[in-house]
């Protein structure tokens, strides 16, 4: 489990508190955090708990999606500088499931459009095993 960011600055000098913004949130309850926060890349984690499992006892769908959404959404903001950001698709291929450990998230910008970004986030757990695939788009208000 890496370092989670608490404060993140915007290239115009904007800071704002991660748990501030969080708090009260799906994003809190799943206990999402984010460790790194640049132009195009940013990663984030959660680590498995009970109430995150499906009844199988593996890591429920809605989780991934859910790290991937949150994780590239704080890319969105930091690289438009923008807080009016809004998912319009969001597709996951899951490839592995996971029953304990940690997820990491790894969101990579593949378009910068003026009002469309496009992502992709790599999941992984605690041996680098890629275990789903998300694409997301997000809608940008100016």
């Amino acid at each position: 489990m890496e370092t989670a960011l608490e404060t993140i600055t915007l290239e115009n000098g904007f800071t704002f508190n991660y748990a501030a913004v969080t708090g009260g949130t799906y994003i809190e309850y799943n206990g999402i955090r984010l460790t790194e926060i640049g132009k195009g890349l940013v990663r984030g984690e959660v680590v498995i708990k009970p109430e995150l499992l499906n009844p199988n006892k593996i890591l429920h769908g809605g989780v991934f999606g859910t790290l991937a959404d949150t994780v590239a959404i704080f890319g969105c903001i930091y690289m438009y500088e923008v807080a009016a950001v809004t998912t319009v698709n969001l597709t996951v291929s899951y490839l592995k499931a996971a029953k304990s450990g940690t997820i990491s998230a790894a969101a990579r910008m593949l378009s910068q459009g003026k009002s469309i970004s496009h992502w992709q986030v790599d999941m992984t757990d605690d041996e680098g095993r890629l275990l789903a695939v998300a694409s997301v788009s997000y809608s940008i208000k100016r």
